[in-house]
């Protein structure tokens, strides 16, 4: 079975912390800052630097906010050749601006 990744680079904007729902097995890398992210039903928060990665391993709710200047990339595998709606969908309204 192929595999694909959709991911892209995202800037965080600053008080505005990205909401994942269902996004079980997708990967928020940080490429810059510092980043923290809230999983529903996960005891702990997690807190990620320069070059690390946290797997997402649940559906609900997620926060992944910004801590001072902050970029990430989210990445997620599916499989098969379909375009992942999701990812897309997300891309989409960052590059058009929070609350668009």
């Amino acid at each position: 079975m192929n595999h694909h990744r959709d991911s892209e680079e995202i800037c965080l904007p600053t008080g505005h912390p990205i909401r994942l729902h269902d996004a079980a097995g997708t990967r928020v890398r940080c490429l810059h800052g510092t980043i923290w992210i809230t999983v529903a039903n996960e005891s702990d928060d997690v807190f990620l630097g320069s070059g690390q990665s946290y797997l997402i391993p649940r559906n609900g709710l997620s926060l992944v906010e910004r801590i001072g200047n902050s970029s990430i990339q989210l990445e997620r595998l599916h499989p098969g050749s379909k375009l992942n709606r999701w990812l897309s969908g997300l891309i989409r309204r960052f590059k058009n601006g929070p609350g668009r």
